[in-house]
């Protein structure tokens, strides 16, 4: 497989040469309402993450594919490195962009319907957890819109309700680039042109939902990660969008500037729905397809969800708490909406500078700095400086009146308006009694033979 060639079945292909427990092929037909979910929750309860190939879905005259970024090693697969160098690839990907390159053709275009021949009820009728709304959701498009003043290309995740045949909801997060450019759209009285994207390689999905700044073209960061140009088709409706020319689905359309629906309930990555809400309508002109497509689904709030954002999140908090503090050794995301920051200190004032910088993010709800000597992942660790090296009235710090996320259940209300929390558990520099840590001397460690007192000697 050559990095151009890259695309969700090469994908497939490529598990199940080199790691085939990794994919369970699932033969007899299955019930998108609730039973996909549930197949992969009972195999996450067991420690198991495998993708599911569900060949035969009731209602659906196509096989279903989901937990395809389900674990971190077929995350690197899909980069081609090791379970240790995705973070770096992720970064290096980053900073060295590649532009992808416009073809005329693409097997995404190997069928097409236009107008009336536009069925989103072909699609699996998929819903996940008993209190989802009764409509089916589409949940691993990726969307596909130009900004109206640069024409940067943006790509973001959207989940979208089929509403009808040819109408969805689109669920859009206030202060996300697409909430930007709808609302660009929305001063001019226009419409957002806008294509859908299904069935991806994992790169793809990784450089969909890399956040940096607005001009950033996620193509480019994709081309990146691949390290060759991801070739595109030119959509029919507005050239200036393209696609991935071997994806499995796009669809083409418009989100209507103005026209809004009922939408939700949905259970999100946070484990929780939070009601109802009123959203935009993606109206879609135009389905494409390969020959015998694939659906691909991520099943909201389980593994692959919280997995296939976390490069793209750490890799975010890590640049933001580097400019802050260039002593900044390692971020970890230990928990929904919370970063953990392990700091080489120069001074007692750089906890409180990182915190106010991942606080600004949506997504930064609590932010615990400790020392370069704790490991951010271990929690026991953390919680023991927080324990051991804070004192709450000085170092714990609660800000009122910043932007969250709506997704949070614990939010009053649906723009995501709330409180955060900033925990500094470093050991000061200056500390005010003499502390000493506990520690045996090493060469008396050295000298302890392990085989002599097991007796294996």
């Amino acid at each position: 497989m050559t990095p151009s060639s890259a695309d969700l079945r090469s994908f497939l292909a490529q598990v199940r040469s080199a790691r085939p427990s990794d994919l369970l092929e699932v033969a007899r037909e299955v019930d998108p309402n609730h039973e996909t979910a549930a197949i992969l929750a009972v195999l996450e309860a067991r420690q198991r993450s495998p993708i599911l190939y569900f060949h035969r879905v009731r209602g659906c005259e196509w096989p279903l594919v989901t937990n395809v970024c389900g674990s971190l090693g077929r995350l690197a697969l899909g980069l081609g490195c090791g379970l240790k160098e995705v973070a770096a690839r992720y970064a290096d990907a980053a900073h060295r962009p590649i532009a992808p390159v416009v073809v005329e053709q693409g097997s995404v275009h190997e069928v097409v319907l236009e107008h009336d021949a536009v069925d989103l009820h072909r699609f699996p009728a998929l819903r996940y957890h008993e209190d989802d709304a009764p409509q089916p959701y589409l949940t691993a498009a990726i969307v596909v819109a130009r900004d109206p003043d640069d024409g940067v290309t943006n790509l973001s995740y959207h989940r979208l309700m089929i509403a009808s045949r040819n109408t969805t909801g689109i669920y859009i997060e206030p202060g996300r680039h697409l909430d930007g450019i709808v609302a660009k759209h929305a001063a001019r009285g226009t419409d957002v042109p806008v294509a859908v994207v299904l069935g991806t390689h994992p790169a793809w999905s990784l450089g969909a939902l890399y956040s940096g700044p607005a001009a950033t073209d996620e193509y480019d960061v994709i081309g990146g990660m691949l390290g060759a140009p991801l070739p595109v088709v030119r959509c029919h409706h507005d050239p200036a969008l393209r696609v991935p020319a071997s994806a499995e689905f796009v669809l083409e359309g418009r989100i209507a500037v103005g026209e809004r629906m009922d939408e939700g309930p949905f259970g999100e990555f946070t484990g929780f729905g939070t009601g109802r809400t009123h959203t935009p309508v993606l109206h879609v002109e135009r389905m494409c397809h390969r020959a015998q497509p694939i659906v691909q689904d991520i099943v909201s709030g389980h593994l692959e969800h919280l997995m296939l954002s976390m490069p793209a999140l750490e890799h975010r908090a890590l640049r933001d708490a580097k400019a802050a503090a260039p002593g900044v050794v390692k971020v970890a995301l230990v928990a929904p909406l919370t970063v953990v920051v392990a700091l080489r200190k120069h001074d007692d004032e750089e906890p409180a500078r990182i915190a106010d910088a991942l606080l600004r993010d949506v997504y930064g709800k609590i932010v615990i700095v400790v020392d370069d000597d704790v490991e951010p992942t271990d929690l026991a660790r953390v919680l023991g400086a927080v324990a051991l090296s804070c004192q709450p009235h000085e170092q714990l710090r609660v800000v009122q009146g910043l932007r969250g996320t709506p997704l949070d259940p614990s939010c009053p209300d649906d723009r995501g308006q709330g409180s955060k929390l900033a925990i500094d558990a470093t050991r000061p520099l200056r500390p005010r009694r003499a502390v000493t840590r506990n520690r045996i001397p090493q060469a008396v460690l050295d000298r302890i033979d392990v085989a002599e007192l097991l007796g294996k000697k």
